[in-house]
């Protein structure tokens, strides 16, 4: 009797465990087969469909479907969704997304991004971009030590953008002037020969007072035969020189007047430019000193009607130089075109202009009064013999100027004639290297 008793037991627990396990399925199954029966309208706990506090379908924090915007969701704006703005999303804004805008992003603006504006981006604004604005700081932290330079090729990032320039301080800097005077000399200019003889001291005083050593030379605008194209004056080589003013300045300007008179019976068919190639080609390596400065001055009341584009023709004048900010043309001519329609004259000045603006020289109108054009490119020139001419335009802000590679700021960038000067209080010393960096 015992015996059947403990059986009993034992039979009905078992059946009670298994009812309760039956209970609890049935409520479980029941619940997810009807999640917001019995709860308030759109409250979820886990997986509903009208989402709410945690997730869903619409779920705003975790594993909805669609956006859910923590972790999982096809929308979410922090982990793994397709848009998710933090982590793994195919437009997140952190790490890995599209579009993200730190880490990884198609569209990236920080690491690795097409557009990225930091690092690797194809528009990346600071370093590895296309179109960047800054390529890094162009020294990179050297100012003596830029054993990253190829200094026989001296650019920095990417090419062409940054750009070294070494120059070393002598006891006198460069005082040397080479000069060459292309005069029109077609019908019309009779006049402004004249002018320019009686005005000629205005531009030479201030050249023989600071003791430069510079030599001229004169030809025309006439290049209508191979013979004619850039020849000079004969003799003006020879009696324009400084060392002939120091000796007898009353002749040496008595010749000047005399030589740059030089006719109106020149072809009609102007050709400045042509002329200055035409003079390198027979004169340069006789008269081009590789340390002085090249001034071309062109005086033309009509257009230049060369053959080639104007930058063939200042790149070629820059060929002769190290540095070719060495070169300057300087534009005498017929700014407002007062010419206009007359006597079959070719009007306009652009072409001498951007001659000028090519080499950072000068433009004066040819209908001002000479005196104060002459006087003002003398001034010009003059300011040039005591500065260190750069080779392009630096891009505002960036130019950084080491001297014995310490950085230094006491200097001016003048953009006009696109050099820099060192204050006369603190020149470098004799010997000195200077180093001038800048985004050009």
């Amino acid at each position: 009797m015992k015996t059947r008793v403990l059986n009993l037991g034992f039979i009905l627990s078992l059946l009670l465990a298994i009812s309760a396990c039956n209970k609890d399925e049935f409520y479980a199954k029941d619940y997810l087969d009807t999640p917001t029966s019995g709860l308030p309208d759109g409250t979820v706990d886990i997986g509903g469909t009208s989402g709410g506090v945690d997730s869903g379908v619409d779920g705003g924090t975790t594993g909805g479907s669609t956006t859910g915007s923590t972790a999982g969701g096809t929308d979410g704006s922090t982990v793994g969704g397709t848009d998710g703005s933090t982590v793994g999303g195919t437009d997140g804004s952190t790490v890995g997304g599209t579009d993200g805008s730190t880490v990884g992003g198609t569209d990236g603006s920080t690491v690795g991004g097409t557009d990225g504006s930091t690092v690797g981006g194809t528009d990346g604004s600071t370093v590895g971009g296309t179109t960047g604005g800054t390529y890094g700081d162009c020294n990179n932290g050297h100012g003596n030590d830029a054993d990253h330079l190829d200094e026989s090729n001296p650019t920095i990032g990417l090419e062409p953008k940054c750009k070294l320039e070494i120059f070393h301080q002598t006891a006198e800097q460069t005082k040397k002037l080479d000069i060459v005077w292309i005069i029109d000399n077609s019908g019309s200019m009779d006049d402004e020969q004249a002018a320019l003889g009686i005005n000629f001291s205005s531009f030479i005083d201030e050249f023989i007072n600071k003791d430069v050593d510079f030599k001229m030379a004169i030809t025309t605008t006439d290049a209508s035969t191979v013979t004619k194209k850039g020849k000079m004056v004969t003799g003006s080589d020879v009696q324009l020189t400084s060392a002939k003013a120091r000796a007898d300045e009353a002749k040496f300007k008595e010749d000047f007047n005399f030589m740059i008179n030089v006719g109106t019976s020149g072809s009609g068919n102007e050709k400045g430019l042509a002329a200055s190639e035409g003079f390198m080609e027979k004169y340069a390596n006789s008269f081009v000193r590789q340390d002085a400065y090249l001034a071309v001055v062109i005086v033309s009341d009509e257009e230049d009607q060369s053959s080639k584009t104007v930058a063939d023709y200042t790149d070629y004048l820059k060929s002769f130089k190290s540095n070719n900010g060495l070169v300057k043309v300087y534009s005498v001519v017929d700014v407002n075109n007062t010419n206009c329609c007359s006597n079959g004259i070719t009007t306009g000045s652009e072409r001498y202009k951007q001659a000028s603006s090519n080499t950072a020289g000068m433009i004066a109108d040819i209908r001002s009064d000479f005196h104060g054009v002459l006087s003002d490119m003398g001034e010009s020139i003059i300011n040039l013999l005591d500065s260190f001419a750069l080779n392009h335009d630096p891009i505002p802000g960036t130019l950084k100027v080491y001297v014995n590679g310490v950085e230094s700021s006491n200097y001016v960038n003048d953009s006009a004639t696109r050099s820099i000067k060192f204050n006369q209080n603190s020149l470098p010393p004799v010997g000195a290297e200077i180093r001038v960096y800048y985004v050009k």
